[in-house]
């Protein structure tokens, strides 16, 4: 089904009182540690561990390890960038977004808590690439380019939607 711009923006109204910060990294592996394999999540589909798999998937895309097409034209994701990196709004329960599958996908990581260090290493290798790369603008596929500082918008808002989820806020 195609993404319904619309959608996201008349959904994405409720406006952050919480935030999470990617770079106060004690909070959110503090947030992390208090999540259990068997956690039931609030809403979705996905495990515990394909939560953390989710999140450092998406990581991937902003440090380079994970190059990304745009999935849409670009005065389209120009509309989605603005709704979701220009505003106070939380990311909508019940995106899904274009390149993920219906199902589940399998989990790379043996168990959650190894999992949890591959969101380190992600953040990390995120850190490291715009220190190298302080210009960059790295493809979201449904935003366009991104630079450093719009990516840690969009992954604080993206890790405060997964913690609700599951209950870590």
């Amino acid at each position: 089904m195609l993404f319904d711009t619309f959608y996201l923006i008349e959904t994405t109204t409720k406006t952050i009182d919480k935030m999470i910060d990617i770079n106060n990294r004690q909070d959110i592996f503090k947030r992390l540690e208090n999540l259990k394999a068997d956690a039931v999540p609030i809403f979705g589909k996905m495990t515990a561990q394909h939560m953390v798999e989710h999140l450092s998937f998406a990581i991937m895309f902003s440090n380079d390890k994970l190059p990304q097409k745009l999935y849409f034209p670009v005065d389209k994701a120009q509309l989605i960038k603005a709704t979701i990196i220009y505003s106070d709004k939380e990311l909508p329960i019940g995106f899904k977004a274009p390149m993920l599958e219906d199902d589940l996908p399998q989990l790379v990581f043996p168990d959650l808590e190894t999992a949890i260090i591959g969101i380190n290493t992600e953040l990390n290798n995120f850190d490291n690439y715009f220190e190298q790369n302080k210009e960059a603008k790295l493809v979201h596929p449904i935003m366009g380019e991104l630079d450093q500082k719009e990516w840690t918008v969009f992954h604080n808002k993206h890790f405060k939607h997964h913690f609700k989820q599951f209950s870590l806020l």
